[in-house]
């Protein structure tokens, strides 16, 4: 992927190599600062900046507030003859729990001089779920049958929506949170259960509501196997421990 930007005299231009990136994975380009005057110019600083935007600031064109992820200092107090050019190298390493993108936002490149914040290229990025919590979901949706309706940045975690299948197993089940991060190589799975029940008010029967809520903390170990291969049979065992909480007692 490839962006300019123009600050008269100086023309940025950044290379990106990739088109998606998982969480945890390296994103790495190049950064070229071109004079395009005919005059010699001296650049006091040049840099690029990995962080976090909403897409209705950024829309809306006033100030976003940017959580800045990462900086880089690629040049500082350099001279440029007319038509002279510099490039330079860069790369990041993004945490295995940096904010995936999504419908709110997501992690943006932004490159260009000491006011890069407020006056600068920017480039979005399309960040992925992590490749073992992808699997971790897959096992969720296709071992037992959940829908996913959507995935979401939550703080430092993945909110995933998740609707159960229509079974016996899960007669007041109405949905399930389940937030999942990477952090310190431990596996952190929350799960919160959304589930409908009857109650009696008096006389009259009425659909009460309640949430039960678990904590999992997996150590790699546990949940990679032999050449760092996700173990579906761990997925399958917590997920599972984590479900009996919102079954019945006795089904019917």
């Amino acid at each position: 992927m490839r962006s300019t930007f123009f600050q008269q005299p100086l023309e940025h231009q950044i290379e990106v190599e990739g088109e998606t990136w998982d969480q945890g994975g390296v994103i790495k380009g190049k950064l070229r600062i071109r004079n395009m005057s005919s005059e010699t110019v001296t650049v006091k600083t040049v840099q690029v900046i990995l962080a976090h935007g909403l897409n209705k600031a950024i829309k809306d064109k006033g100030d976003v507030a940017w959580e800045v992820q990462e900086k880089l200092v690629t040049a500082q107090d350099i001279s440029l003859p007319p038509g002279g050019d510099q490039t330079q190298e860069w790369s990041f390493i993004l945490p295995t729990d940096c904010p995936i993108t999504d419908k709110q936002g997501g992690l943006f490149l932004l490159f260009g001089g000491e006011e890069v914040l407020s006056k600068g290229g920017r480039l979005d990025l399309q960040i992925k779920l992590n490749p073992i919590l992808q699997n971790f979901l897959q096992t969720f949706t296709t071992q037992f049958r959940f829908l996913e309706k959507y995935k979401k940045r939550k703080a430092e975690l993945t909110e995933i929506k998740l609707i159960p299948p229509e079974s016996r197993e899960f007669p007041n089940l109405d949905y399930v949170y389940c937030y999942l991060r990477i952090h310190d190589g431990q596996l952190k799975v929350r799960y919160s259960f959304k589930m409908s029940g009857l109650g009696r008010t008096g006389e009259k029967m009425t659909v009460t509501k309640k949430k039960r809520e678990l904590e999992q903390s997996i150590p790699p170990e546990n949940y990679l196997l032999p050449g760092g291969f996700p173990n579906r049979a761990c997925f399958r065992e917590n997920i599972n421990q984590a479900l009996n909480i919102a079954k019945p007692e006795v089904i019917f």
